[in-house]
């Protein structure tokens, strides 16, 4: 399990991280979905193609790639759990996410 500050996490997903936009959404939504591509994977190209189609077959899943079931990203006052990761077709990811309710301290 990691936990990852927004920006982290921004660093991870390369040119393309979540907006505050997105952000302002998950937070009213209490939850998200964030789509990576292959290549942030690492799983581009002929051979990962292949890869992925063999894995498919045998029903195994590919590595999860930037996050993990169990991560914890923090988002200003509020954090996210990886509740779920999906392998797409094309073998990106798929990372569903749900706000953890905030500690109450007495």
């Amino acid at each position: 399990m990691k936990r990852l500050t927004r920006a982290e996490l921004a660093d991870r997903l390369g040119p393309l991280p979540p907006s505050d936009a997105f952000w302002n959404r998950a937070i009213e939504a209490d939850r998200a979905v964030i789509g990576v591509a292959p290549a942030v994977v690492g799983e581009d190209g002929k051979d990962a193609e292949r890869s992925r189609r063999n894995r498919r077959r045998r029903g195994v899943s590919g590595p999860d790639g930037p996050l993990s079931t169990g991560d914890i990203v923090d988002v200003g006052d509020h954090s996210f759990v990886v509740v779920a990761v999906e392998e797409t077709e094309a073998g990106g990811r798929r990372y569903r996410l749900d706000l953890v309710e905030p500690r109450h301290d007495e």
